[in-house]
């Protein structure tokens, strides 16, 4: 009876294994088979259906629904349903809305900070490399090379990428200048300035020396968006710390700087000395009447009127500014010339310094509720093939404003494409060559020429951008620098659940103790104080955390 029952036991294991084997190896031709069947353009011949949050842009254009992309896109057999939609001002409030009731959409575009991290959190979202397989040969490339391998890296938790990155720019693009109004300097009889002893007295002059000539005490040296912007992004102390080679200032995500030294060790930037030397020199000027006693009040409509009326003569900020920051410069007075340089430096013959940070702010979740995650894949292969406008297949007729297309659903554009197309541009304005101009940029060549011929005031904000000529934004962005002045981040990725929990309380302090300094109500010591304090309350928390990053 044992000896039967042991046969018994003997052919039933024989049997499994070898069903298992068998198994495994239909498996394997299954997989086998759909990596070879795998189309990044096949359409469905059951349609599927795609449910997005929408971020709109302005009511003069068509509903989304019936724009070009949605039309597009049931081409391959994929419907796209609008789940909700809201414009700028409201988009993120709606995003917020979705993640705390746990009901989202398939896609939606998030900020890679709060928003991801909560996606990510409540295993909301896909592993969106499972579906890599699916991705043109194009947008792969875009996103698993250089700049975009670096994004990738940024979005990654516990090995699995949980986001499409969207937007992602080279980090020359992070560059921060300083922009003067040079016409006020050859008044003045002075020249651009190299350094901080330069910047100083152009700012002191621009107060004093009444360079609009208009006999009147009107004028001031540099604009301080003091209420909102202090610390971050342009009109605030950015791109002014960069002369001294530290960046006590926050990213758009938030995160500090932190460089490292001769040990392998990580220093957060904001204990260097030269944050305190850089903040008796605010001071100096704020004493001096260069920069506004009512600084810690202004916002970005009070720059901007500032700016235009010719009340200013200096700002930091990114190379959009005469774009959308004064555009109207040249109407109120046709002597305006803002110049667009690096922030001169503490040392005559040292180089400026760029910050760079991970490249990822904003892009694409897909949820976990979604059944078919690889059609979100397949749009955004559409979109680049009909848009970019280095793809073989671009359609013009999809190039245009989205005030005749309607809204894109999800686009991962070329790291590059900006200065690609813009190395392009320069040479058709120089060689006056239309046909050497990207489709996506004949618009922005017409205005330009315009100017150029006619002066045409609404079209000075566009030459003063883009006319390839040191002192306008784009070409000091794209041509002017190097990538040699880049410095990087030792932190090459998006603030942690506990850094996010800190970085608050470190902006609130640092905007508080900045401002007191420049009034001159403290000393620039107490920057120290400050710090010692943040040290407490976070700051040596993430100074850990960061050096832990670097084994």
């Amino acid at each position: 009876m044992k000896k039967k029952l042991l046969l018994i036991i003997t052919a039933f294991f024989v049997c499994f294994f070898q069903l298992n084997a068998a198994g495994q190896k239909e498996s394997e031709k299954v997989s086998s088979s759909m990596e070879v069947d795998v189309d990044p353009f096949g359409v469905y011949e059951e349609p599927v259906t795609i449910t997005v949050g929408m971020r709109t842009f302005g009511a003069d254009q068509v509903p989304t629904e019936e724009g070009l992309w949605f039309k597009e896109y049931e081409k391959y057999g994929i419907n796209v349903e609008v789940a909700w939609s809201a414009d700028a001002s409201q988009y993120d409030a709606k995003v917020n809305m979705a993640i705390a009731s746990g009901d989202i959409p398939d896609v939606m575009f998030v900020n890679a900070g709060q928003q991801l991290t909560s996606l990510v959190r409540g295993d909301m979202v896909i592993d969106v490399d499972d579906y890599f397989e699916f991705l043109s040969p194009m947008v792969k490339e875009y996103l698993t090379e250089g700049v975009g391998a670096e994004a990738l890296r940024s979005v990654t938790f516990d090995g699995k990428t949980k986001m499409l990155p969207a937007n992602v720019s080279g980090l020359i693009n992070n560059s921060f200048p300083l922009f003067v109004r040079k016409d006020w300097l050859d008044t003045l009889g002075m020249d651009l300035p190299e350094t901080m002893d330069d910047f100083k007295e152009i700012a002191i002059a621009f107060a004093k020396d009444d360079p609009d000539q208009n006999g009147k005490d009107d004028t001031y040296g540099l604009a301080v968006m003091g209420k909102t912007n202090l610390i971050v992004d342009w009109g605030g102390l950015y791109g002014f710390f960069a002369g001294y080679g530290v960046q006590p200032c926050t990213w758009y995500d938030g995160m500090l700087f932190y460089s490292e030294d001769e040990n392998g060790n990580a220093v957060w930037d904001g204990k260097k000395t030269e944050v305190k030397e850089g903040l008796q020199l605010l001071a100096d000027l704020y004493e001096a009447g260069a920069i506004p006693a009512d600084f810690p009040t202004m916002d970005g409509t009070r720059v901007t009127e500032d700016l235009t009326a010719g009340i200013a003569g200096m700002v930091f900020g990114v190379r959009g500014l005469p774009i959308w920051a004064f555009p109207n410069a040249f109407k109120t007075n046709e002597n305006a010339e803002w110049y667009c340089v690096n922030m001169p430096v503490a040392e005559a013959g040292a180089s400026p310094t760029l910050f760079a940070y991970q490249p990822v702010n904003v892009g694409y979740v897909i949820s976990k509720e979604c059944e078919n995650p690889e059609a979100a894949i397949k749009m955004a292969n559409i979109t680049s093939m009909l848009k970019d406008p280095f793809s073989p297949d671009v359609d013009p007729a999809f190039t245009v404003d989205r005030s005749v297309t309607g809204d894109v659903v999800i686009e991962i554009i070329n790291p590059l494409q900006e200065q690609m197309e813009n190395e392009l541009f320069f040479e058709a304005i120089s060689n006056n060559d239309k046909s050497l101009c990207p489709p996506n940029l004949v618009e922005r060549y017409d205005f330009v020429n315009d100017f150029i011929n006619n002066k045409t005031p609404e079209n000075w904000r566009w030459w003063n951008a883009f006319y390839p000529a040191p002192g306008h934004a784009w070409y000091h962005t794209f041509v002017v620098n190097t990538p040699e002045i880049i410095k990087k981040n030792v932190w090459w990725k998006l603030p942690s659940a506990k850094m996010n929990s800190k970085l608050p309380i470190y902006k609130k302090m640092a905007e508080e103790t900045m401002t007191k300094i420049i009034m001159g109500i403290e000393p620039a010591s107490e920057w120290d104080v400050m710090v010692a304090n943040w040290e407490k309350l976070g700051g040596a928390e993430m100074t850990t955390e960061v050096q832990a990053s670097l084994k």
